[in-house]
């Protein structure tokens, strides 16, 4: 239920260590709370003989009650943080197996596998360190906690013995009462035990609240997006920078374009320049901190987050898959899909063929993140998610990015099909994206910089123009792309002004440096020998 924002202060780590190893505290806790309960009423009514038996004992006996307080007291102070700190640290262990699990392929290709373990000796070490402050504070409080309803009892015995020795209680009270106090002891001992685990589940339920009472930075709308509302997409003078940025360079500053019904706009620009920011605050991961995204005429932050996602077909950079099986994965958005359904989409995103070279078909699980796949096989299956929810609007990041020509091609095809009739937001990062588009929008440094067709930005925007022959932008192309062939330049009038210009110089024909490629002199079947080389 956590918005971008929250997500973003969030590390796997810490999620994951707080789901394991501070639940097994709390659980820990749980398990002795039976046995604890049971001992409270043993207490209880083992305290109510004894007094009706003698008050002065019963108050002798607990005569003890303040140095358990004292050392609880004293265990909370230094226990509590020292078990924190421990957790802390198991959930950075953790954070450090995540990575190298995720990344193992990164590790291996760059022979980083002694930094990776060196990462998780580091933070074991410090692990092992904060477990063991905690063992020694249990076993100095322990032993504690438990010693002083043992003194209590022997000042019992004591007192009690020489009260029946003076006639003052008689011999069977003083039997009777020192076998209620021995039955109290072992209730006492069992919440001394309680107190020390108590103060380390106590340490872990907070972590664990901590993370549950977290509350979103973005509040859900009340609003309902009508089902005949229109397929438009507004963004009306929006500002937006992430967290932990200056707002004085937003990423994006004063934004404002439409994409009408059924329209496709590309968005272009350099890297940086807010293009994928704005496949985010769509669906609302995040909201604009100023201007406002509209949806069919309707602000987003009126809407529900399930209706206005529900509209919403996402295809991220990342394409991200589930450790399930490729039939789970297609269907996440739609669990109910029918098989035939599932195939028709994995068809239309041109996932159809290599799923049924997979080993079990759509039932081959992927494995973590979708490793056992390639990128393009991923992006196809992501693609095929986003497709089978049938949404009105489609958004789609760099959805082609790590498919070779053909199968770019392939998707394309099915694209347009796909998109007919549908409004569509493409963030473009190859120049091939772009033939899908009806319109193109040009950004700059998070600002609109033009918008239009292609041939009419070719014609009036340099920026545009400056992308597309950029090969780390819209210049850089797929494997085996092909760019049209682009008219060459007539140079001959420049050139005799340039000879002119020369002659008037006093530089001759022999002294210019042209751009034709110097002429091989060297005869042809003649070896370099020594005394050649020797020569030159």
């Amino acid at each position: 239920r956590l918005d971008g924002r929250r997500q973003d202060e969030l590390s796997t780590g810490q999620v994951v260590g707080r789901a394991t190893s501070d639940l097994q505290l709390i659980q820990g806790l749980l398990f002795m709370l039976p046995m604890t309960i049971g001992n409270v009423l043993l207490f209880l009514i083992s305290l109510g003989i004894m007094a009706s038996l003698s008050l002065p004992l019963t108050l002798v006996a607990l005569a003890v009650a303040p140095a358990l307080w004292v050392v609880a007291k004293r265990s909370r102070s230094k226990l509590h943080p020292a078990t924190w700190y421990a957790q802390a640290q198991a959930a950075a262990v953790a954070g450090v197996v995540d990575g190298a699990v995720s990344g193992v392929r990164v590790v291996k290709g760059f022979g980083q596998e002694e930094q990776e373990t060196g990462k998780l000796r580091e933070v074991g070490r410090r692990l092992f360190a904060g477990r063991l402050r905690t063992i020694r504070l249990n076993a100095k409080y322990t032993p504690a906690l438990q010693a002083v309803p043992a003194l209590g009892q022997v000042a019992m015995l004591a007192l009690g013995g020489w009260l029946a020795v003076r006639g003052q209680i008689t011999l069977g009270t003083f039997v009777a009462f020192s076998s209620y106090l021995s039955q109290l002891v072992g209730p006492v001992r069992m919440l001394a035990v309680v107190l020390t685990v108590g103060q380390q589940a106590r340490a872990g339920a907070e972590r664990v609240l901590e993370l549950i009472d977290t509350e979103p930075s973005i509040k859900d709308g009340t609003k309902t997006l009508p089902a005949d509302a229109p397929a438009t997409v507004e963004f009306d003078d929006v500002s937006f920078a992430y967290e932990g940025t200056s707002k004085k360079q937003p990423v994006l500053d004063g934004l404002s374009f439409e994409i009408r019904p059924g329209e496709t706009l590309a968005v272009v620009g350099s890297s940086g320049s807010g293009k994928s920011t704005i496949s985010l605050l769509m669906p609302r991961f995040y909201d604009v901190t100023h201007g406002a995204v509209l949806i069919g005429g309707h602000d987003v932050r009126e809407l529900t987050q399930e209706s206005l996602r529900a509209a919403i077909g996402l295809v991220p950079e990342d394409s991200f898959l589930f450790s399930d099986t490729v039939r789970a994965n297609i269907a996440y958005g739609r669990p109910d899909a029918t098989q035939e359904e599932i195939e028709t989409a994995a068809r239309a995103a041109q996932a159809d063929r290599f799923i049924a070279e997979l080993p079990e078909g759509y039932d081959t699980k992927v494995g973590e993140h979708g490793l056992t796949l390639s990128g393009g096989q991923r992006q196809r299956v992501a693609l095929a998610r986003a497709i089978l929810t049938d949404p009105r609007l489609l958004v789609l990041d760099d959805a082609t990015s790590a498919v070779d020509a053909r199968v770019e091609h392939e998707i394309h095809e099915a694209l347009k099909g796909v998109m007919e009739g549908r409004t569509t937001l493409l963030i473009a990062h190859r120049r091939s994206t772009l033939n899908l588009a009806d319109r193109i929008a040009v950004l700059d440094g998070g600002r609109l910089a033009d918008i239009g067709t292609h041939e009419e930005l070719q014609q009036r925007s340099p920026l545009y123009r400056r992308l597309l022959t950029d090969p780390d932008e819209l210049g850089g192309v797929s494997p085996g792309h092909v760019l049209p062939a682009v008219p060459q330049e007539d140079t001959s009038v420049r050139d005799e002004l340039d000879a002119e210009f020369d002659a008037e110089r006093g530089v001759t024909p022999h002294l210019w440096t042209g751009d034709r490629e110097p002429k091989d002199n060297a005869l042809s079947g003649m070896p370099a020998t020594p005394e050649l080389l020797t020569l030159v």
